[in-house]
């Protein structure tokens, strides 16, 4: 059997560290115990927020709007000039897509919003940031109020 290198088939081969950096956090959100976790791998960024060990939706941001959709790249912030700027609102290239799950309505706009902020965390950290957010969750159907929504952002960004 003949071997092929890596040179040969015009694949690049990236070093990575194993086991992939990761966190974890949790706390109490809404009376539910709450598990927060994040695995750095190479090409993408893994969240998950579980709840009684649930885990059925699952989204992702691509941070390379480039990649995704050049248009948006080239936006500037078109807005009024009066308006001051705002840290708390998710940047608009940020699109988040429902990869599996979402069979709840309110649960997929919660998981879309929570999955949008996230990732507007991490490019604002990092603008050069280029990795794919992909975030999982696994919530009861309770989360939807403005104080759990900040709870979750607020554990997520913990494990960031």
């Amino acid at each position: 059997m003949a071997t092929t290198r890596a040179e040969d088939t015009g694949y690049k081969v990236v070093s990575a560290p194993f086991p992939a950096p990761s966190k974890t956090r949790t706390t109490t959100i809404a009376g539910h115990p709450t598990t927060a976790t994040t695995l750095y791998f190479a090409d993408k960024i893994l969240i998950t927020i579980t709840q009684n060990g649930r885990l059925a939706h699952w989204v992702h941001v691509p941070l390379d709007v480039s990649a995704t959709d050049s248009s948006l790249a080239s936006l500037s912030h078109e807005y009024d000039s009066d308006a001051p700027p705002s840290d708390l609102l998710p940047m608009h290239q940020l699109t988040a897509t429902t990869i599996l799950g979402g069979t709840l309505p309110d649960l997929d706009v919660l998981a879309q919003t929570l999955a949008t902020n996230i990732a507007s965390a991490i490019k604002t950290r990092n603008e050069r940031e280029l990795r794919t957010v992909v975030l999982g969750t696994g919530l009861d159907r309770s989360m939807k109020g403005r104080a759990e929504f900040s709870d979750l952002v607020g554990l997520v960004l913990d494990v960031l």
